[in-house]
Order: C-alpha cells, then sequence, then structure tokens
C-alpha cells in the first residue's frame, strides 16, 4: 500500500513542477492479449485477455502522465493499479510512435480452494503481486480521438498464501510474457 501512496504522490508532484507547459487531459483505454507459455497443469494459460484504463494529463506535445486501472483473469482475476508514462515522439508524423511504461501493483481478492498441495485440497488466499509493462507503439489521429497499436513485455508477479491444517505455504508466480494492445485516446 506505501508504495501506491507514493506513485500517487510523485504522480502528483511531477504534474505541479511542470505546470508550467501546456497541459491537456486524457485518457487512454486499451484491450489486448499478454502471450506467453501455458504451464504443464494448465493453470497458467497461453493467452490471457487484457484490458486497461488510463487517466491522465499530457503535458506538451510528447509526455504523458496517468494512472491506470485494469482487468485480467490469470490464475485467477487481479485488477492492476498503475502509473503510466508515455512519450511521444512526434507530433507531426501521421503515425506517431510513443513508448509507454507502466508500474504499479495488481490486486486481488480471490479466495478458492485447491487440489494440488502435497496432503489434499487447501484453501488459497491470493494477494496479487508486482507490475511492470514498458511498450513500443503507434498512435494514428482518426476523426476526433486517436487510435493506439502496442507491443511490449509484461512482468507479473503473484503471491498466494494457501493453509492446509496447520500448515501454511506461501506461492508465488512470475509471468515473463509478451504484451500486445489495440486503444483508444481521447
Amino acid at each position: 500500500m506505501k508504495f501506491i501512496i507514493t506513485l500517487i504522490l510523485t504522480f502528483f508532484l511531477v504534474s505541479g513542477v511542470l505546470a508550467q507547459q501546456e497541459i491537456a487531459y486524457f485518457n487512454h483505454t486499451q484491450v489486448g492479449f499478454v502471450i506467453g507459455e501455458e504451464s504443464e497443469d494448465g493453470v497458467q494459460k497461453a493467452t490471457i485477455p487484457s484490458f486497461q484504463t488510463i487517466n491522465g494529463i499530457r503535458l506538451g506535445e510528447h509526455v504523458g502522465f496517468g494512472v491506470g486501472v485494469g482487468a485480467e483473469p490469470f490464475e485467477y482475476k487481479i485488477y492492476p493499479v498503475f502509473l503510466s508514462f508515455h512519450y511521444f515522439f512526434s507530433s507531426k508524423l501521421k503515425n506517431n510512435p510513443f513508448i509507454a511504461v507502466k508500474v504499479g501493483h495488481a490486486f486481488s481478492d480471490s479466495k478458492k480452494k485447491i487440489y494440488n498441495y502435497p496432503y489434499g485440497s487447501s484453501d488459497c488466499n491470493h494477494k496479487g503481486g508486482l507490475m511492470f509493462n514498458p511498450e513500443i507503439g503507434f498512435r494514428f489521429k482518426m476523426f476526433d480521438f486517436e487510435m493506439t497499436l502496442s507491443g511490449g513485455y509484461r512482468f507479473q508477479r503473484l503471491k498466494s498464501n494457501a493453509a492446509q491444517g496447520y500448515n501454511s505455504y506461501e506461492h508465488i508466480v512470475e509471468y515473463n510474457r509478451a504484451s500486445f494492445a489495440i486503444g483508444v485516446m481521447f
């Protein structure tokens, strides 16, 4: 929780320092997929759908900062909350390239019974974990809004605590996957 509060405070401090520049608000909504290897037991799927929306400010023509939320069904449903940084290389090109970095934490309130522990079933409390997602992409101007196509690398750590009788276990899974998304930016 301290990490999220620090990220939000940093967002507001940076926006205050750069307040002298032209500021415009934006929304960037993306739908895409996170693609990687499927586990042998089928728990970790190869392709996972992803939905994210970012609200933020654009400082001048090149830099944007935002706060985003998302929803994704990895082993269980997770809800990433993150800070986003966008850098647009040129505003004069028809297809404007950009880079973006998203850093945050995925939360979950899932509790489910799992059956692959050594002595039978176990109750499991899923906690979520760190998210890191650098991307490169293109922004296309269409009518009154902009479309985006992007691809990148997605790191997602998920932590679970399982209790079985008097024993407790901690299970950490790290996903290293490719991410692809199509988005709309207003």
